[in-house]
């Protein structure tokens, strides 16, 4: 979605927010940069949900009701696994979500007529979704066709104007290689002790870790020889040096085990590895075999500089500047000086190229940011404020800790006897 409003949500109270195709959210902690960033994940896979809704198959057993109730019950279960127990909400809670200025889905909170006490999470579709799943109430099951399932999808994604598919990358990574014997129950907890979205992350990462059996690299070159698709060779090149240089070892998944293989022929299991390693693995990966697919992917992307040096923040920045620039959308919430100075640098970068300077000796073209498609915003007190001025992220984000340091220090300085 293009454009979102939002009332009196979580710490949110008030966001007019237009988004672009590459976005950063920054703010201190508890401001609302994951509950953003999951309601902007939650408007942009609306697409996945009307799909399945439509494709599933209804046996004997389920409750008689409308396709738009259903969807409507298939979005309610999923908002409050994202965000758990609306009884705790405000009653003029209100999400609005739009495109080219027409609302396709709004959420508001009603009370139940039982319990006046309690209140039940409801929609308003705009009206090209309600004929849309009007249009398929009572159609023969055609899905099991492959044909019919592809001609659906392309079908959602122009009412939706959305061709992107939607990976969310949450933070809190690095505990998931500690769990790894208790995969199998988190992805079976159908409850809400484990976050929407990291469940989600651990049954895409569990069944994409076939493909890395020998790295990015072995995956490159299974690709080459078994696939007809033309690759980004460029990027995929730029990327796997950005790769080598964060983890300093090889991921492999071999033997049931996922590992990071080193220079000496040695290695160590992942959960072993340094919580910098395990926090930014699977960042890399996801990227590499997004970006060699080749689809169009809107990446969400929670914290990337966790545990990480801030030379290796720098490099992943570029990682996600690169991959933003290869037809995809990027999200990234952060609290990281670096990673806004890195970002500012590709900014200011395409911004010269522009105008005739030559800045890819310092900045990689592949890398630079076009200012016209990037925003940046700040949340603070309840409210999402623009963070970009002429073109680049303000300056007072990025070292304003760092000022108030040196003050100090000039301070205490000046107390030498």
């Amino acid at each position: 979605m293009e454009h979102i409003r939002i009332r009196n949500f979580g710490p949110i109270k008030s966001c007019d927010l237009e988004l672009r195709d590459f976005a950063i959210l920054t703010g201190a902690q508890a401001t609302g940069k994951s509950t953003l960033a999951k309601i902007i994940y939650y408007g942009n896979t609306l697409g996945q949900e009307i799909f399945d809704q439509i494709t599933m198959r209804a046996s004997e057993e389920d409750f008689p009701a409308s396709l738009l109730r259903n969807l409507e019950k298939r979005l309610r279960l999923k908002f409050l696994q994202l965000f758990g127990s609306s009884w705790s909400m405000p009653e003029d809670m209100k999400i609005s979500y739009y495109e080219d200025d027409h609302r396709v889905l709004e959420i508001y909170l009603s009370e139940l007529p039982s319990q006046p006490y309690r209140n039940v999470v409801r929609f308003i579709f705009g009206e090209q979704i309600r004929q849309f799943v009007a249009e398929h109430e009572g159609a023969e099951y055609v899905w099991d066709v492959e044909e019919e399932r592809a001609r659906l999808w392309q079908e959602i994604r122009a009412l939706l104007k959305n061709p992107y598919q939607t990976v969310y990358i949450p933070a809190g990574r690095s505990t998931l290689t500690l769990l790894t014997d208790k995969i199998a129950s988190i992805l079976d907890d159908a409850g809400r002790s484990v976050d929407y979205c990291m469940r989600q992350y651990i049954r895409q990462t569990t069944e994409l870790r076939s493909y890395f059996r020998a790295g990015t690299r072995g995956l490159l070159e299974e690709t080459l020889h078994t696939s007809q698709a033309k690759l980004p060779l460029e990027e995929l090149k730029m990327l796997q040096a950005l790769i080598d240089r964060v983890l300093v070892g090889r991921y492999s998944y071999e033997a049931g085990e996922e590992r990071l293989n080193l220079e000496n022929g040695k290695y160590v299991k992942i959960n072993f590895a340094s919580s910098g390693q395990q926090e930014t693995v699977w960042v890399f990966n996801l990227l590499f075999y997004y970006l060699m697919q080749g689809q169009p992917t809107f990446l969400i992307v929670e914290e990337p500089e966790s545990h990480l040096f801030p030379n290796s923040q720098k490099l992943i920045a570029e990682a996600l500047g690169l991959f933003g620039r290869q037809k995809n959308c990027v999200l990234v919430t952060t609290h990281s000086p670096y990673i806004l100075g890195a970002f500012n640098n590709m900014l200011y970068a395409s911004h010269l190229q522009e105008g005739g300077a030559d800045a890819s000796s310092i900045v990689p073209p592949l890398q630079q940011l076009a200012q016209e498609k990037t925003a940046a915003f700040y949340l603070e007190n309840g409210f999402v404020e623009k963070a970009m001025e002429e073109g680049l992220i303000c300056n007072e984000l990025i070292d304003g800790a760092s000022d108030e340091i040196n003050g100090e220090m000039e301070q205490l300085l000046a107390l030498r006897p």
